[in-house]
């Protein structure tokens, strides 16, 4: 999730601080946000987007009302993209997740990260709030109706209202913060090495981590923005187009996806940081939504 060289070692010292109950003094922000957070407008009704198709692979199922149930993987993924969406090219796309038909987004930065709600269909950003200048947003995770933003080297996690995106406290922890997710029991956490950590939601207490391999023993290093789906936990491996699928109780990588030649031209042809970022599973229909930092789309995939 960042433009910085690889991340050293996780850090093993478990982090005492607690949530408090106010936001840290923030620095003047940089940039306004869309709308007033303490005045929120009401967000549109989420409605079941109606996706433009891709040219070369139109829809095959329609959303349903239930979620459906995360299937099980293994081996070689492969995909077809389902639907296109636009995307903000000014993006760093640090977090992505999928929730009740909209799309929250963190992005990343120093004087430049924002914690977003956007309307999938039209990538118009519903909401919008800055971080704090010195930070470089990173990861995104959601537990009940609170967002937890993670910073790259900071130390910190603020934690924020779902609809609103109002600040209403931080974590603090120890090493790097890349990645985040939210099992339904634990928060899962890459700092981009090859471990994941796992943390209690209400605390970012350490609960214990786990080293990720191949079948083979060899690490898969530079863990990247998650996605918790099932039992799975769903990573980007950064400066890589490639998704690793991992059991979160051994480590071991059960599936892999290549997504190379998702998007072309690819956007890293032009910077060098702007490269495959961004996991969201939707359980309304199945689908994953795809993008990458500064891309112009956002890619509805079905894997197989």
């Amino acid at each position: 999730m960042t433009a910085a060289p690889e991340a050293t070692a996780p850090a093993t010292a478990a982090p005492t601080a607690q949530m408090t109950a106010a936001p840290e003094a923030t620095a003047p922000a940089t940039a306004a946000p869309t709308s007033t957070v303490n005045q929120p407008t009401p967000l549109p009704t989420a409605q079941p987007p109606a996706p433009t198709p891709a040219p070369t692979a139109p829809a095959t199922a329609e959303p349903t009302a239930e979620a459906t149930p995360a299937p099980s993987w293994s081996g070689a993924l492969s995909y077809q993209v389902q639907a296109t969406y636009p995307h903000d090219t000014s993006a760093f796309t640090q977090g992505l997740l999928w929730f009740d038909g909209l799309v929250y987004e963190s992005t990343g930065l120093r004087g430049q990260s924002v914690l977003r709600i956007v309307d999938l269909p039209t990538g118009r950003v519903l909401r919008e709030t800055p971080g704090e200048p010195r930070h470089f947003g990173e990861g995104l995770a959601l537990v009940n109706d609170q967002l937890i933003w993670l910073t790259w080297q900071a130390g910190t996690a603020t934690v924020h209202h779902r609809e609103t995106l109002e600040q209403t406290g931080t974590f603090a922890y120890s090493g790097e913060g890349w990645g985040l997710c939210h099992d339904g029991d634990r928060l899962v956490m890459s700092d981009g090495s090859n471990t994941l950590t796992f943390r209690h939601p209400e605390t970012f207490e350490v609960l214990g981590s786990v080293p990720v391999t191949r079948s083979d023993a060899s690490p898969v290093n530079r863990l990247n923005e998650l996605e918790c789906i099932g039992d799975d936990v769903w990573a980007n491996v950064w400066l890589t187009d490639r998704i690793v699928v991992i059991n979160p109780d051994t480590g071991a990588v059960i599936a892999e996806a290549d997504m190379a030649g998702i998007i072309s031209p690819h956007p890293e042809l032009s910077d060098s940081n702007n490269v495959l970022n961004g996991i969201a599973y939707r359980p309304d229909t199945g689908t994953f939504l795809i993008t990458g930092k500064r891309w112009p789309t956002v890619f509805e995939v079905r894997f197989e």
